[in-house]
């Protein structure tokens, strides 16, 4: 009985320290983004570094040519996306009309059929100003991302630095306990192969996303083929969130039936490189179910804001390698937390 008693105090404690971790965090949220954001910029750029000091480049010129290549690209996607959402609010004006068009049109053809249309009409979310703020808010919060790019970037040339050191301070500070070593090196070295073959997959969908929307005459098709390119790292959702706004262009300018066209082929194109040619270079993954990556996005927007969305994966991945595996009451979580791909070919074999 003692020890019943002990165990469900032992889970309560346990429950209300995971509360207060995660109400830290979520209150910290404005300073742990650009901390993390910078950490695993690192991951995927200390490599290229590396690369250059092999080919013979001195340390200091490595170094500095890789603070170039971030802060060009830093730069090229906040001019970017400055620019175009300016135009696209330029434009906002005449798609509110056309979308109350094309809504008269709707509630007519209803009316026709003997359809009452005035409840529908009534629902916020059949209002084009509704829809507009929508669109409005979801803008906001993508510059909003951008709004501590000055800090991340300070953060970055800090923690870039000293990245070489990095290394030998935490062999020598675990000193004999390889497993957990072990556990550091399998987070860096999975994390970096992720988010460098996504960030080249993505690209590679996104230009031929691009092409495709320039074929068929979408207005702003380079700024959604950024964001499609962005969202490519958010799983399970990103697909769709960056699908809608180019359909909802070519439904109202072009029609229906150019609309689904435009759908049908956008997401051939995302399924190929998803399905065919990333599983060829990622192999086994970052070891996570469906279920779980899906939720960790969730829980991760929820914590840091629209950022966690894009770091959903790899800070799920840093939690289950570093915090849960290397412990053995926490190992049956890390493991739940799991594809469970291994397991299901042992038991098939």
């Amino acid at each position: 009985m003692k020890t019943q008693k002990r165990n469900i105090t032992s889970l309560l404690i346990d429950v209300a320290s995971l509360v207060l971790i995660v109400a830290g965090l979520k209150a910290m949220s404005g300073l742990l983004s650009p901390i993390l954001l910078s950490l695993f910029i690192v991951l995927v750029t200390y490599p290229i570094m590396t690369w250059l000091k092999r080919r013979g480049f001195p340390h200091w010129l490595a170094y500095v040519t890789v603070l170039l290549i971030v802060l060009v690209l830093g730069a090229f996607f906040v001019f970017f996306f400055t620019i175009s959402f300016e135009q696209l609010s330029d434009v906002i004006p005449n798609y509110v009309n056309q979308t109350e068009a094309q809504l008269n049109n709707l509630w007519q053809w209803l009316n026709e059929r003997g359809v009452e249309s005035e409840d529908i009409r009534s629902l916020q979310w059949f209002q084009p100003e509704r829809i507009i703020q929508l669109v409005l808010s979801f803008v906001s919060s993508l510059l909003g991302i951008f709004s501590n790019i000055g800090l991340t970037f300070l953060i970055f040339i800090y923690m870039l630095a000293s990245a070489p050191t990095f290394a030998a301070q935490l062999r020598r500070g675990l000193g004999n306990n390889l497993p957990l070593l072990g556990q550091f090196q399998d987070f860096a070295q999975s994390t970096t192969s992720y988010l460098a073959i996504k960030s080249w997959v993505g690209a590679l969908t996104a230009i031929c996303q691009i092409i495709l929307m320039w074929i068929m005459g979408v207005q702003f098709a380079v700024l959604w083929g950024v964001l499609s390119f962005l969202f490519n790292f958010v799983p399970n959702i990103g697909f769709y969130v960056a699908l809608i706004p180019p359909v909802l262009l070519t439904l109202l300018n072009q029609g229906l039936w150019q609309a689904v066209i435009l759908g049908v082929v956008y997401a051939l194109i995302n399924n190929f490189f998803d399905v065919v040619v990333a599983p060829r270079f990622l192999a086994k993954g970052l070891d996570l179910s469906v279920l779980v990556t899906f939720l960790a996005v969730i829980i991760w927007t929820w914590i840091l804001g629209p950022i966690g969305a894009f770091m959903a994966l790899p800070l799920t991945v840093m939690v289950k390698k570093l915090v849960l595996e290397p412990f053995p009451q926490t190992q049956l979580v890390a493991s739940l937390l799991g594809s469970g791909d291994e397991e299901t070919t042992k038991q098939g074999k």
